[in-house]
Order: C-alpha cells, then structure tokens, then sequence
C-alpha cells in the first residue's frame, strides 16, 4: 500500500510539472492562407473601376507577395479563443527588394459593437526577414485583426504567429 500511495503521489507531481510546463496555446498561419485585401472607401472609389489586387497578389513559398504595380494593403483575422492580451509575431516577406522601402501594421480590436474599434499597436518593416512583435489587448473584445497598409511590389508577409 505503501508503494502504490508514493507512486499516485509522484505521478501527480509528474502530471502538474508537465502541466505547468506546456506552452500557451497558440496559432499560427502563412501569409497567403489567410489574407484578404484591405479597400479604403474614399469618394475617388465611389464609381471606380479598377483591376482587383487578387489578380496579382501571389504565393511565394507560403508568403503573400506584392506583384502588383502599385501599393497593397493586406487585412489577417486572427481568431482568438480569450479576452486579456495577445502576442502577435509578424514576419515580412521580400522579393527583390528595392531597399529604402517600408510598410507598417497595424493590431486592432474589436468588442462587436458599432464604432468600438481599437488600434493597439503598430510594428514597421524596414527591411528583409524581420520577425517583429506586436501587443494587442482585446478587454471584453470579441476579435482581433492585423492590417498591413500599404505594402509595395515585391514585399508581403511570410507568416503570422499569436496567442489565443
């Protein structure tokens, strides 16, 4: 009995170390599999007609790449399965960079109502293979979203990690 009591005992110690031990659980996804194209509604589009970025905006090994002739802002939904704060990990994407070239994004929440947006944090690529991070805290949040304004030919993003 003696032996099967200590044994219990070290096997719930074993169990709540491992507990304990194991990582938050997280997301993650490509650039490409998650993207959709941000429009900004201005009166200049009101009756436009133009190319839709879908036509060139590409896979380059999983990234999401700017092959368009002019800037692109992307928009990533990052589901998330609890209030309080996220860490969010972004890695841009290049090809053929231009140098002296640049674009920012931007973490957002959103609580599900009308008007009740808000921007958290910003992080800006500057060059290629950057992996930077970005708070965003929801409160009583039901979502929140990464945008990326204004990308330019030959830049995207690779993949985005964070916490649910």
């Amino acid at each position: 009995m003696k032996l099967k009591a200590s044994t219990l005992i070290l096997g719930l110690c074993l169990a709540m170390l491992a507990v304990a031990a194991s990582p938050a659980y997280a997301a993650s996804t490509t650039g490409f599999s998650s993207f959709h194209v941000e429009y900004q509604w201005t009166n200049e589009y009101k009756n436009a007609t133009f190319d839709s970025p879908y036509d060139c905006l590409i896979e380059n090994y999983g990234a999401v790449l700017n092959q368009c002739g002019q800037d692109v802002s992307l928009v990533f939904d990052l589901p998330i399965t609890s209030s309080g704060n996220h860490t969010i990990q972004v890695q841009d994407y290049w090809y053929g960079w231009p140098g002296n070239t640049s674009f920012t994004c931007d973490a957002y929440s959103y609580a599900g109502t009308s008007g009740s947006v808000y921007a958290w944090g910003s992080l800006t690529f500057y060059e290629p293979g950057q992996n930077l991070p970005v708070n965003v805290g929801n409160g009583n949040g039901m979502s929140i979203q990464l945008i990326c304004w204004n990308v330019p030919p030959g830049g995207g993003i690779a993949q985005i990690n964070w916490n649910m």
